[in-house]
C-alpha cells in the first residue's frame, strides 16, 4: 500500500514537466493521474512505489518503448523517479470496454459491436505477439478507446506488467518445460492457466474469445460461480454448448484457437476473416460507427478538457 506522504497531490509537478490535475484510479500498488505537460497536452501519469525488486512500471515502460508507434498501443512519453515512486507518462485514453458495454444496455453488445471490437483486438494481439511478447492478462478493463473525436472508435491495449517474452532458442519458438504460476484473470483465463502451463499466444486468443462470447451473451456460464468451479465449467462449456446463440463462424474460431499450441504461429488474418464473414452473413456494415462515437462528440470532449484546464489554473 502507498504511504500517504509520498502520494502526489493535485497541483504537484513531476520532474518539472507534468502537472497533476485529477486522480483517475488507484489500486493497491499503482495510482494513475491525468496531468498536463509543458505544452498543455493532457496525458496520463502512472506511479508505483519503489520496492526492493524491479517495479512493474519499469517493465511496462520498456515494453511500451518496444511497441512504440504501433496502432492500438498508447504513446509512451517518459519514465523516471518521483520521490519514492517510479512513474510513467503516456497517452491519456478514454473509457474502457466495461464502461462502454454498460453505456446503455447492461453488460451486452450487439453482434455488430462484438465483431467490430473483436477485429481490432485481434489486430492488437498480432502487434504484441509479433514483437515476441505474450500479454497473459487479456480482460475487458485493459481495452480503452481514445479520447479524441478521431479515436473514439479505436481500442487501445494497456497494462503490460504481466507480459512475458516468447520462449525462443536460436530464434525458434520452443515449448517451455518449467511449471508456471497462475497468470491472468480467472474469468477469462485459458485452461492452460488453470493447469499452470506456461501461457502462449494461443492463450491470449482464448481469453479474447471468452470476452467476445461474454459481451454478446451478457455473461459466461462461469460468471457467477465460486472460483473452484470455474475450471470444470470451462472444460464442459465449449462448442455449441457455449456458442449456440452466436454465428457459426464462432465455432470455427474456437476450434482453430484450441488447435494451437505454444509453438504455433496463429493465423490472425484467418481469425479476422471469420468475423468479417459473420458480419456479411448478418448484413452488418463494419464501417458503421460504434454508438458512442456519435454521442461522445468533439463539443462534449472540449467541455471536459476546458473543465480540467480551469481546475488546473485554480491550483
Amino acid at each position: 500500500m502507498y504511504e500517504v506522504d509520498i502520494l502526489p497531490k493535485i497541483g504537484d509537478i513531476i520532474k518539472d514537466r507534468y502537472k497533476i490535475v485529477l486522480k483517475i484510479s488507484q489500486g493497491e500498488k499503482r495510482i494513475i493521474f491525468s496531468a498536463f505537460d509543458q505544452q498543455m497536452q493532457q496525458i496520463a501519469v502512472k506511479l508505483e512505489q519503489d520496492t526492493d525488486g524491479e517495479t512493474t512500471i519499469c517493465v511496462e515502460s520498456a515494453i511500451l518503448k518496444i511497441l512504440a508507434n504501433s496502432n492500438h498501443i498508447p504513446r509512451f512519453f517518459s519514465y523516471g523517479q518521483h520521490k519514492n515512486c517510479k512513474f510513467m507518462a503516456y497517452e491519456l485514453l478514454g473509457p474502457n470496454l466495461i464502461d462502454l458495454v454498460n453505456y446503455k444496455r447492461p453488460y451486452k453488445f450487439s453482434l455488430h459491436y462484438v465483431l467490430k471490437f473483436g477485429i481490432q483486438a485481434i489486430e492488437t494481439l498480432q502487434i504484441v505477439h509479433n514483437k515476441d511478447f505474450i500479454y497473459r492478462n487479456i480482460k475487458p478493463g485493459n481495452f480503452l478507446i481514445g479520447n479524441t473525436q478521431g479515436t473514439f472508435g479505436t481500442f487501445y491495449l494497456v497494462g503490460f506488467e504481466l507480459c512475458k517474452k516468447i520462449n525462443k532458442h536460436h530464434g525458434v519458438v520452443t515449448t517451455p518445460t518449467n511449471k508456471a504460476n497462475f497468470r491472468g484473470t480467472m474469468m477469462y483465463s485459458s485452461l492452460n492457466a488453470h493447469n499452470l502451463v506456461e501461457l502462449g499466444r494461443n492463450d491470449d486468443l482464448i481469453s479474447l474469445f471468452y470476452i467476445l462470447v461474454e459481451f454478446y451473451n451478457g455473461m459466461l456460464p462461469w460468471s457467477d460461480v465460486d472460483e473452484q468451479k470455474v475450471q470444470a465449467l470451462k472444460e464442459y462449456f465449449h462448442g455449441r454448448k457455449l456458442l449456440q446463440r452466436l454465428p457459426k463462424q464462432f465455432l470455427e474460431f474456437e476450434s482453430y484457437i484450441l488447435s494451437l499450441d505454444y509453438t504455433t504461429d496463429p493465423d490472425y488474418t484467418y481469425l479476422i476473416s471469420l468475423l468479417i464473414q459473420a458480419a456479411e452473413e448478418n448484413e452488418i456494415n463494419l464501417n458503421d460507427p460504434f454508438e458512442w462515437e456519435e454521442e461522445i462528440n468533439e463539443e462534449r470532449m472540449n467541455v471536459m478538457i476546458l473543465q480540467v484546464k480551469q481546475q488546473h489554473k485554480a491550483v
